[in-house]
């Protein structure tokens, strides 16, 4: 049996050269309004697949077995020069506002398809759309393709804006001198019903292979221009940054530029397991999933195989919407990121090897995959349509063609590897070019592509290159861990927080941290180190990680992905890597902090680090993270999250299958988790009611109210800057969170708000609320205390002295009564009508698909009722409670409340003062001047603190307010705070100081200076 045929359908044939109105355009139209979301597609695998086609004289259309993309079958067209063939397909195309609607996110209307050469051709393909169209019907849009390329390319636009005009001549096109078209942006009439394929007119003849002509609703980013086709979108080519003056070519550049080779060859060869890579070691398991594939070299010397598809270019399809004839056809693609994973497995196991049969075959088939990868496409010039999150898809790409370089360049493929994988590169342009600008500190770059970059400049044959290239490549990243981007750009910042998607993002920079710690681990003691302004900064992001993390972040800080936090042990290597890379090296912290999260022993550390070290301590006291919008209080091996959001810092990420009831995730969250596993402590998404985070205020809604009212992404903001914490004496610290809810958005109640205080001190926290408020008729505002699942572990809590493990089970509390929840923090609820206390079977969703889920839980919240009018709430909460020191405490507060006193709760401001640690803490939600011992009047909102030791005053000032733009960088803001008396530093202060003080009267006046949310503080002692 050949391994290809042709087959002519001679009914279709027939109609070849026949006139328009022997077909009818199909009844069936693209972009059904009652169906808009499926695609329709023509893939030649289905019955009759040419009925829709007609052609000239000159053309004929055949279905081929050589070469195919979805099923088995293409289109094979043979042409003489000018000749053309039409679809003739009813095209009701929505606007691009209709098709967002539908979607749920910005979207447009494709038309795309494939394109194979077997050898290039010096013309253009011209699409044209029209009503009735034959050879000499005018049209009225259409493009262009150049088809100068060889193997298959992807063609795919946007039908309301990428088609050109036609002049009103036959079958004329405008076009630049270079056969660009001149105007993008015509959109199609209502009356288009065919589609016509034009051959170049100055070519005698020539053939394609066409397959997958789909109309689909696509997102309206990801139509790109690349070398065949122009769009209105276009990714620029990299241009590589060369640092000056350039290092000379000598031995000892040149043995460090190998030195630094070999140790990335080493690294993934036999280093540290990487955490997204799906290691396979079986030889018979690679060559069983090579077979897979079917990848198979043709008679003619062509290849053929599994269609190759990124895991985001399976969008285009709508793949939830796909008939069922298609669908299979579909899911026999094979996604590129198992691909490059299977070839990087090969080519380390080639790396591996001993055996010269085994690896002759392990290079055999990694060259066909290489092979088969660039004629599917995947080569330098081509788009196809979108190759957007890259680096998700090919991270094993480069690292493998590293390590099968001399195979590659025997067989003559490196140049065009090299040149592919350049290509592909430039989503990353601001950070491939080397050049440090805004956009160049990407945590996804550093997450996926950092390291690919680097093995790919180790490709340069040139020597004098190759030594400029990983000079500067050093340079950049330098600067980019050094720098502070604008506005909301990725990056670190200066308060340890580190920026993906506007916000801080444990979930994508935990492993950026580790590949950034590698490299610089990569080019230690080289001419081509990092600099030490990045490794301190790389330092101070993963120190403050170190404090937010136990070792999981708590939900707060979860992303798009709540009870899958984050862990430091995912990432413990870069605490490793960086301590190594110091100088002189090991740096105790970051060695002490790998010891502790790594499980390693101090007699361990000899033996690791070359020096005994002992493991890191757990952080104590409290912290402030406004970059955001969080503070992190630490006692003994308890971490507590206070999360708020503003109008910097968003208050959860919720996608289209992420996320779906996350609105309260920063609702003045305080979650307490004690060092280990949150799922071990209760926090389990099974039967976990989403409107109970714990610390937070909501609106007590049912599951599809909650879910958020954007079918796609919503990450809500603030209605103003001020919300987040500060710190005093690293040991102390404070949260103001000012909720206000948006008027524009369904399912928001616009009334809803609340002003929420929190004073935390050693081994308490106190609990401020009042301005609650909601419109909502026929839903509760609650303050949820905990929400735990009941397990044999987290079976009991107690409740005035009784243990109570009865379940079912019900109460209602109110002031002076205390409980202990099953994880040993206790609450006393110092004013509030109305507490309840659960412990029931509870049934809820997945946060992704929605689906049903359930669990036994126990848990406590405040009741406001429904339609709360400035309602208001106290409460204390002790991290190291028993049934014994609750009930002391209880007796305390009873007797004469020597436990804390709140001198104003109001709109404008809340003031605390904590009679056990003896801290006063204001939060000054408007400026104002007030009755106090000790502050007078501030300037603006802020949250200041006070703590009087003998004869000594230490106030810290800060505004969570970063003073920013989502564009704009942060710049610092000045706080005046008037003090009563006359004060002085007890220390000297010089012209760097951050706070400023002279006295006026009986007053001093104090102005604080305040970037990014970072508190300051002076310590003063009486004027003499």
């Amino acid at each position: 049996m050949p391994i290809f045929r042709f087959t002519a359908l001679a009914i279709t044939l027939g109609l070849l050269s026949a006139p328009y109105n022997a077909i009818a355009a199909t009844n069936n139209p693209a972009f059904d309004p009652k169906n808009l979301m499926q695609s329709e597609i023509y893939h030649f695998a289905q019955s009759n697949p040419l009925a829709d086609f007609s052609s000239d004289k000159d053309s004929t259309l055949t279905l081929s077995d050589k070469r195919s993309i979805m099923g088995s079958q293409s289109l094979l067209w043979k042409w003489k020069g000018g000749s053309h063939f039409t679809l003739h397909k009813k095209l009701i195309v929505p606007t691009d506002k209709e098709a967002s609607k539908a979607w749920g996110r910005a979207s447009t209307p494709v038309l795309s398809f494939w394109l194979y050469n077997e050898k290039p051709i010096d013309g253009y393909l011209t699409i044209d759309f029209g009503e009735r169209l034959n050879s000499t019907s005018e049209a009225q849009a259409g493009f262009k393709v150049k088809l100068n390329f060889t193997g298959w390319r992807a063609v795919g636009i946007s039908l309301n804006n990428d088609l050109e005009n036609r002049e009103m001549t036959l079958n004329a096109m405008n076009t630049s001198s270079d056969g660009t078209q001149d105007s993008i942006g015509r959109s199609l009439g209502a009356n288009v019903d065919s589609i016509r394929f034009q051959a170049p007119s100055n070519v005698s003849k020539g053939e394609i292979y066409i397959d997958r002509i789909m109309f689909s609703i696509d997102d309206a980013r990801y139509q790109w221009s690349d070398y065949q086709v122009k769009t209105r979108l276009s990714e620029p080519e990299i241009q590589f940054h060369n640092v000056q003056p350039p290092l000379p070519v000598t031995p000892e550049n040149l043995a460090a530029v190998d030195l630094i080779r070999q140790r990335l060859i080493n690294e993934f060869v036999g280093g540290e397991k990487e955490t997204n890579l799906a290691l396979e070691e079986n030889i018979n398991k690679l060559k069983s999933d090579f077979e897979a594939l079917n990848i198979r070299v043709l008679a003619d010397g062509g290849i053929q195989g599994r269609h190759l598809i990124t895991d985001k270019q399976t969008i285009i399809y709508q793949p939830e919407n796909l008939n069922s004839q298609d669908k299979p056809l579909f899911e026999n693609y094979a996604i590129l990121g198992n691909y490059t994973t299977l070839m990087f497995n090969i080519s380390r196991a080639y790396v591996l090897e001993k055996d010269p049969t085994q690896k002759a075959q392990l290079k055999q088939m990694y060259l066909l995959m290489t092979k088969h990868l660039l004629d599917q496409g995947f080569v330098k010039g081509s788009a196809l349509v979108t190759t957007h999150h890259w680096g998700y898809s090919s991270r094993w790409w480069y690292i493998s063609t590293l390590l099968m370089s001399d195979a590659l360049k025997e067989a003559n493929l490196q140049t065009q590897v090299y040149d592919s994988l350049l290509w592909y590169s430039r989503e990353f342009k601001s950070s491939f070019d080397m050049k440090v600008g805004a956009n160049s500190s990407d945590l996804d770059y550093f997450n996926t592509l950092s390291r690919q970059h680097l093995a790919l400049l180790l490709l340069e044959p040139d020597d004098q290159k190759r030594i400029n290239l990983v000079n500067t490549f050093s340079h950049y990243i330098t600067g980019a861990l050094t720098q502070v981007p604008p506005g909301g750009k990725d990056g670190l910042r200066p308060d340890g927080t580190a920026w993906r998607h506007e916000g801080n993002y444990p979930g994508y920079s935990f492993p950026a941290f580790k590949n950034a710690s590698q490299l610089i681990y990569l080019l230690r003691d080289t001419p081509f180190a990092v600099g030490e302004s990045g490794w301190n900064n790389l330092k101070k992001a993963m120190v403050s990680a170190w404090i937010y993390s136990n070792p999981e972040v708590g939900l707060p800080l979860a992303g798009r992905h709540p009870f899958n936090s984050p862990s430091l042990k995912s990432v413990a290597q870069g605490y490793y890597w960086l301590a190594m890379s110091a100088k002189p090296s090991p740096d105790k912290k970051l060695a002490s902090i790998y010891l502790a999260i790594s499980d390693k022993t101090q007699n361990e550390s000899t033996t690791i680090f070359g020096e005994t070290i002992a493991p890191a301590a757990l952080p104590q006291g409290f912290y402030a993270f406004n970059g955001g919008a969080f503070g992190i209080h630490r006692w003994q091996d308890k971490m507590v999250t206070l999360k708020a959001y503003n109008t910097n810092v968003w208050s959860s990420e919720i996608y289209n299958k992420d996320n779906r009831y996350g609105r309260y995730q920063s609702h003045g969250v305080v979650q307490i988790v004690s060092n280990g596993s949150q799922l071990s402590q209760g926090y389990q998404q099974e039967g976990w009611d989403w409107n109970r985070m714990p610390g937070a205020t909501t609106i007590h809604l049912p599951l599809k109210e909650l879910d958020s009212p954007k079918p796609h992404t919503l990450m809500q903001r603030g209605e103003r800057g001020f919300s987040g914490t500060s710190a005093l004496d690293g040991k102390y610290g404070m949260m103001a969170f000012d909720l206000i809810y948006p008027t524009n958005l369904e399912r928001f109640d616009p009334n809803f708000t609340a002003k929420k205080t929190v004073l935390a001190a050693d081994n308490h926290l106190i609990f401020v609320g009042s301005n609650i408020n909601s419109s909502d008729k026929n839903k509760n505002v609650e303050t949820t205390l905990f929400q735990y699942a009941i397990t044999p572990e987290l079976n009991a809590i107690w409740i005035n002295g009784q243990k109570v493990e009865t379940f079912p089970y019900q109460a209602t509390l109110t002031q002076g009564d205390w409980l202990i929840d099953s994880n040993g923090n206790g609450y006393l609820i110092t004013q509030a009508e109305k507490v309840n206390v659960s412990r029931q079977h509870q049934t809820s969703a997945e946060n992704k698909n929605r689906q049903p889920t359930e669990g036994n839980f126990s848990s406590a919240w405040i009741d406001h009722s429904v339609q709360p009018k400035d309602s208001s709430y106290e409460y204390m909460v002790f991290l190291d409670a028993t049934p014994e020191k609750m009930g002391e405490i209880a007796q305390k507060f009873q007797e004469n409340n020597g436990l804390y006193q709140v001198l104003r709760e109001d709109k404008d401001v809340h003031i605390i003062y904590d009679k056990l640690s003896n801290i006063t803490g204001y939060a000054f939600y408007q400026s104002a001047s007030i009755e106090d011992k000790w502050i007078k009047k501030v300037d603006k909102p802020a949250i200041v603190m006070a703590h009087h030791q003998g004869n000594s005053l230490t106030i810290s000032a800060v505004t969570p307010d970063l003073n920013m733009t989502r564009q704009k960088a942060a710049t610092a803001v000045t706080i005046n705070v008037i003090v009563n008396g006359k004060w002085q530093p007890t220390e000297p202060t010089d012209k760097n100081n951050k706070v400023k003080y002279h006295v006026s009267g009986d007053n001093t006046e104090l102005t604080f200076t305040s970037y990014f949310g970072i508190p300051q503080e002076i310590k003063l002692s009486p004027l003499s």
